[in-house]
């Protein structure tokens, strides 16, 4: 099998990092809800306290992932101008940066569905 094209590999980054980005939030709101209701049920304070910090970190990560997920966005977007023919994979790496752009506008995302399986 011949090794993946720099379009293929610039597209599944894209997909990664959406799929990154997405997972942060849900942990961020599955964190928030943990500790609200370590706060609802006065637990010990170091347990909050260190509840906070988890929260804070995870709030931390959001803006890392989304910085990257814009620079892999640039790149397939540099790597697409050097492609003239349609193809299928041309095709999955528009995709890919719709998806983004919906990421941008905290839109939901269908990556994760068949349409990028194939690319991870």
């Amino acid at each position: 099998m011949p090794p993946p094209s720099p379009l293929k590999i610039k597209t599944s980054s894209v997909a990664r990092l959406i799929k990154e980005e997405q997972s942060y939030h849900k942990e961020l709101a599955s964190q928030k809800a943990r500790l609200q209701r370590m706060e609802d049920n006065n637990e010990d304070e170091y347990e909050i306290k260190q509840q906070r910090k988890v929260v804070v970190e995870t709030e931390q990560m959001i803006p890392t992932v989304r910085e990257k997920l814009e620079q892999a966005v640039e790149a397939l977007e540099l790597q697409l101008e050097l492609i003239d023919e349609d193809t299928d994979e041309k095709k999955t790496a528009v995709l890919a940066i719709e998806e983004a752009r919906k990421v941008y506008e905290g839109q939901p995302s269908s990556v994760g569905n068949s349409l990028f399986t194939d690319v991870s």
